[in-house]
C-alpha cells in the first residue's frame, strides 16, 4: 500500500497527551456568554415589563355644553353682521340684520343663548333663505373649562371607564414641538350618538372629518388636567406647552391608557 506523505508524518508525531483540550476558543466563550445574558433579560422582561394597552379616537376640543348654530327664521339679504369670530354674545343680542324681501322690513338674527362665536356662516350682501346658518357658537355658562371629546367605535369603547389617563394630540399645537395635552376620562355616553346627536352637538358638520367605520360612536368626555404655569392653563407632556391659548372647536386625537400587561402573555393572548 502508498501511504501519503502527510499520513505518515502525522503517525510519526508523538499522542501529546499531557497537552490541555481547548474545547472553545477565548472569542467564542464571549459570544455564548453575550447570548446567554441577553437571553436572561429577554425573558425577565417577558416576565416583570410591562406594555401599555391603549384605545385611539378622534375628537375635538371644546367646551363641555358643546356648540351650536343660531339660524335665520327669515329669507333675504344679509344688511349687516353684528359680531366677531371669538367674540363672546349674550343670551338675547343681535347677531345679524336680514333686509327682506321686495322692501319689506329688517328683521334681526337674535341669539337665544350666551355663548362665544366660533364661525360665522354668511357675509354682508348674500342671500340667504330661511333656516340658513348665521352663526356658530361655543356655548358658554356654568363650567367653561375646555374638555375633550372623543368619538368612540362600539368596539373599542367596552374597556373605556372614567378615571383612566388621556393624552391628545391637538392639531393646532403639533406634538413634535409642544408634546401632548394631558386629560383623563370624566364620563362615557351610556348609548351610541346619532347623526343628528353629533351635528347638534358640534353646531353642525363634524369639524374632524369622517369617523372611522364601525356604526354609531359613543362620545368620551376628556377632563383636561389644569395648570396654571402654562400659557394654555392646562398640562402638557412638555413642561410650557404651546405659548397661547388653546382655540376651540379644533380637532384633536386621543389615546387612552386602558391599563398594562406582561409582555409575556403574547405568547398565549391576552
Amino acid at each position: 500500500m502508498i501511504f501519503r506523505f502527510k499520513a505518515l508524518a502525522k503517525m510519526r508525531e508523538p499522542d501529546e497527551l499531557d497537552a490541555p483540550t481547548i474545547l472553545a476558543a477565548p472569542r467564542g466563550w464571549v459570544t455564548v456568554f453575550v447570548i446567554l445574558i441577553v437571553t436572561v433579560a429577554a425573558v425577565a422582561w417577558m416576565l416583570v415589563g410591562r406594555l401599555e394597552q391603549t384605545v385611539s379616537a378622534k375628537g375635538l376640543i371644546t367646551r363641555p355644553q358643546g356648540a351650536a348654530q343660531v339660524q335665520s327664521q327669515y329669507p333675504g339679504l344679509v344688511g349687516s353682521i353684528e359680531v366677531k369670530v371669538g367674540g363672546y354674545v349674550s343670551s338675547g343680542e343681535v347677531l345679524a340684520t336680514v333686509l327682506g324681501q321686495g322692501g319689506a322690513a329688517a328683521h334681526d338674527v337674535i341669539s337665544p343663548f350666551a355663548g362665544q362665536v366660533v364661525s360665522i356662516g354668511v357675509s354682508t350682501g348674500e342671500v340667504i333663505g330661511t333656516g340658513s346658518p348665521v352663526v356658530t357658537m361655543e356655548l358658554t355658562g356654568g363650567d367653561d373649562q375646555l374638555v375633550g371629546m372623543l368619538f368612540v367605535s362600539s368596539a373599542d369603547v367596552a374597556g373605556i371607564f372614567p378615571g383612566q389617563s388621556v393624552t391628545l394630540a391637538v392639531s393646532s399645537a403639533p406634538a413634535a414641538a409642544f408634546g401632548l395635552l394631558r386629560g383623563r376620562v370624566a364620563s362615557v355616553s351610556q348609548y351610541p350618538l346619532t347623526a343628528l346627536e353629533i351635528n347638534a352637538l358640534v353646531g353642525g358638520d363634524l369639524p374632524i372629518g369622517p369617523l372611522e367605520a364601525g356604526g354609531a360612536p359613543y362620545l368620551v368626555t376628556v377632563k383636561l388636567t389644569a395648570d396654571h404655569e402654562t400659557a394654555t392653563g392646562y398640562a402638557w407632556t412638555t413642561a410650557d406647552g404651546p405659548p397661547t391659548a388653546l382655540a376651540l372647536q379644533v380637532p384633536a386625537t386621543g389615546t387612552v391608557t386602558l391599563g398594562s400587561y406582561a409582555p409575556i402573555t403574547l405568547l398565549f393572548g391576552k
